[in-house]
């Protein structure tokens, strides 16, 4: 859809005008503003169906990319940890409400294979949809501070892309678009094949459980 956009000169000119709307409704109320944004990205990280993608070039637009990037890590990591609680505190029956159970089977028992580490949470995350990544590892019982490090890192890269995605449609860029695209494509696939090789390391996927 980006790429069509950006084929469409008229119709990405209309959304620049539509981002100046958005600005100067922004600029009136700031702190709401930066409130809103990142509460919308914590709730596109925790549904399925939300997403974030329309709202960062608008903030790329009104923040400039920086503040952009910060907000958006604030808005997925503070969504990642909500869904972590509702998974370990909430359970089963919460969880289902919000997510397809059948990917979330799948991706539990995905994630029960490989034990608790860091480096086994962390290619997880990498690998899986943040929808789902976080109700996982919360049904699952995974380490608190095991969860939040790896949390952390891992909406780095994405947030960098996503980010420089916008700024790419924003200034009507093509190329790197879809260079950055294919490249957060590959980190998802070379994050599932690490994911497998880790399982193949003897004693790999021995995490024990935390209370």
């Amino acid at each position: 859809m980006a790429i069509a956009l950006l084929a469409a000169r008229p119709a990405h000119e209309w959304l620049l005008d539509r981002f100046a709307d958005a600005e100067l409704v922004i600029r009136q109320q700031p702190i709401a503003g930066v409130v809103l944004f990142v509460l919308l990205a914590a709730i596109s990280a925790m549904i399925a169906f939300v997403s974030s993608a329309v709202l960062i070039p608008v903030a790329i637009y009104v923040w400039g990319p920086t503040l952009c990037f910060v907000l958006l890590w604030l808005g997925w990591f503070l969504g990642g940890l909500a869904a972590y609680a509702i998974g370990r505190y909430l359970g089963r029956p919460a969880v289902s409400r919000l997510v397809r159970p059948d990917a979330l089977k799948r991706q539990e028992r995905w994630a029960r294979s490989g034990g608790k580490s860091l480096v086994a949470v962390l290619l997880i995350q990498l690998a899986i949809p943040s929808d789902l990544a976080g109700y996982v590892f919360g049904l699952i019982r995974c380490p608190l501070w095991t969860f939040i490090v790896a949390l952390a890192v891992v909406e780095i890269p994405y947030a960098l892309g996503a980010v420089f995605l916008g700024m790419s449609f924003v200034e009507r860029r093509l190329v790197p678009l879809v260079i950055v695209g294919v490249a957060g494509t590959a980190l998802s696939v070379a994050a599932f094949r690490a994911y497998h090789r880790h399982l193949d390391v003897p004693g790999a996927g021995s995490g024990t459980p935390s209370g």
